[in-house]
């Protein structure tokens, strides 16, 4: 087999294999965005098992989580890259599970606000617990995580110049 490619039943290049050889031996910009692909897609299916596993579908995990860093409708759009409209539905629906409150603002009487309740907050505390133990992420140093969020973070301002 050749270096980089799948064998049956994996998930592309194992860390050992050499990947994107051209002259300097160096990894390419395709080769490092599919990297970060399957990274991705690793991560969205165990959010998406570690999700069921509370009743929850991924997007209301992610949703329950983002309300411990805003609590109005229209930031938690913003962050999640959705509709108000979404927002709306889905916090209706974890309203109705007893994980969020939702109430109008003190300051604007037109703006909800949303709250994770106590047992929101548990569910999301579990969920990120098993999501540290379980993540493949969970196997690098701190060093080499701090310098996966700088690069990350570098990349995410990029695509927004």
């Amino acid at each position: 087999m050749t270096a980089g490619k799948d064998a049956p039943g994996t998930r592309g290049p194992r860390a050992d294999d050499q990947v994107g050889q051209g002259e300097e031996d160096h990894p390419s910009t395709r080769d490092a965005g599919e990297a970060l692909l399957r990274v991705a897609g690793l991560l969205e299916e165990l959010i998406t098992a570690l999700a069921a596993e509370h009743g929850l579908t991924a997007f209301q995990a992610r949703t329950l989580r983002a309300l411990h860093d805003t609590s109005s409708q229209s930031a938690l759009a913003d962050q999640l890259g959705c509709s108000a409209s979404r927002v709306s539905v889905v916090t209706g629906e974890l309203e109705e599970r007893g994980l969020v409150r939702r109430a109008a603002s003190s300051g604007d009487r037109r703006m909800r606000v949303t709250r994770p309740t106590e047992e929101g907050s548990r569910v999301v505390d579990a969920i990120g617990e098993e999501l540290g133990s379980r993540s493949p992420l969970g196997r690098l140093t701190g060093g080499e995580v701090a310098e996966l969020f700088r690069l990350l973070t570098a990349v995410e301002c990029a695509s927004d110049r």
